[in-house]
């Protein structure tokens, strides 16, 4: 079994990578922000703490030159799984709080991992899908999106409004980590993995359903009839799978210095609202659940779509259906309604 390195263990892809990796035996070392947010994970997996199973390291800014230095001494590790990078949309410096971390984040832990921590032999980067689709290109009717495709924004265009600076993030983050692996042919591999909207029942720390993470909220507020269906891209993965896609890559042969578009298919938001109006029909009539278009998905021109052979191919992944995705999510919504939170 692996020693792994796993960033931003507490965010809600991660939290599901960790209990992926625990139940494969493998050992993982989680950084955090602060020592305050280990206190769930510990209390979650007690007894892989309590086996030195699982350890936690503080690196307080991912930003920092040599941020992962420390961590990646103490521990001879095999693999290194980065998920570490914002995903909100409640930004006010675009620079410092999304282009920079997301760029920075990245090449940092690369340059540290190629300069300390020469055990290492495969990381894996959570890009996403913005790294990979044409926004101006809409809702592109009939185009099928592969690895081979790259967003085509640029800094400057980043800078302009949030939105953009989330997708420039992405893709300049992805981009500098393969022109480091280009620069300085490092002895590990490197993985990208480019999941579009991530769903799926969070595991991680939840202290308020107002506190969930963006995508999750999302679909409670639909469920909870406090805001209609929010429109954004097509395409969505369960996170469950994403976690797989993970923890497959971080030793599959196949995924060496490749990306992989991470994803079921299609998707429309206007699936949730009918799925909760069809199984939870007095809630959704409690609630003033506003019913939209039934059963009416995409524009009438019809949407883009993504090839994910590539991901069955090499990493073996069976993608779950979005109304399982969602059974299991609603699930988890209704206990923390029952939690009080």
């Amino acid at each position: 079994m692996s020693t792994v390195l796993l960033t931003g263990a507490n965010g809600f892809v991660a939290a599901t990578i960790l209990r992926k990796l625990l139940e494969r035996g493998h050992t993982v070392v989680g950084t955090v922000r602060s020592e305050s947010k280990t206190t769930f994970l510990k209390n979650q997996y007690k007894s892989a703490v309590d086996s030195n199973k699982l350890k936690f390291a503080i690196v307080e800014d991912i930003t920092v030159p040599g941020a992962f230095d420390e961590v990646l001494r103490a521990y001879q590790f095999d693999a290194v799984l980065h998920t570490s990078s914002p995903f909100t949309f409640d930004i006010t410096d675009i620079d410092k709080e999304l282009l920079q971390p997301a760029i920075q984040g990245t090449t940092g832990i690369l340059d540290s991992v190629h300069r300390v921590a020469p055990s290492v032999k495969r990381v894996v980067i959570t890009s996403s899908f913005a790294s990979v689709v044409n926004r101006g290109n809409g809702a592109a009717p009939g185009k099928v999106y592969s690895e081979a495709d790259w967003n085509p924004t640029t800094r400057e265009a980043g800078l302009k409004d949030v939105g953009e600076g989330y997708y420039a993030s992405k893709t300049l983050a992805e981009r500098a980590a393969w022109d480091f692996v280009k620069e300085k042919n490092p002895s590990f591999t490197v993985t990208a993995l480019c999941p579009p909207m991530v769903y799926g029942p969070p595991e991680q720390e939840v202290p308020s359903i107002a506190k969930l993470n963006t995508s999750s909220f999302d679909i409670y507020d639909i469920f909870n009839g406090s805001h209609d269906p929010r429109y954004g891209i097509w395409i969505w993965v369960d996170v469950r799978d994403l976690a797989e896609a993970h923890v497959v890559a971080l030793d599959a042969p196949a995924a060496a210095n490749q990306r992989y578009i991470i994803s079921q298919g299609n998707y429309s938001p206007q699936m949730i609202v009918d799925y909760v109006w069809k199984h939870y029909p007095e809630r959704a009539a409690a609630k003033a659940v506003n019913k939209q278009t039934p059963g009416k998905y995409y524009p009438d021109g019809g949407v883009y779509s993504v090839d994910n052979s590539k991901s069955v191919k090499d990493l073996g992944i069976k993608y779950k259906t979005f109304d399982e995705m969602l059974k299991d999510t609603l699930k988890r919504f209704e206990e923390l309604e029952a939690e009080g939170k």
